[in-house]
């Protein structure tokens, strides 16, 4: 999430990917209330999820490539 607010880069899945837009929605009966956006280099990726109340992390739930 700090990543996200500052347009930083995170580790993902052993490559570094920049992250491009993060919105969320609001509600908990929401599903997919977190989309994050990544520049993996040679392509995009798009990972809908949630963010944990416990840990802040980012709990995946699906993935899209734009392209």
């Amino acid at each position: 999430m700090d990543a996200a607010q500052r347009g930083g880069s995170i580790d993902f899945e052993g490559r570094k990917a920049r992250i491009v837009h993060l919105s969320q929605k609001a509600g908990r009966d929401t599903p997919h209330s977190a989309r994050i956006e990544l520049d993996l280099g040679e392509e995009y990726l798009t990972l809908l999820g949630y963010f944990s109340d416990f840990s802040g992390k980012f709990m995946e739930e699906a993935r899209e490539r734009p392209f």
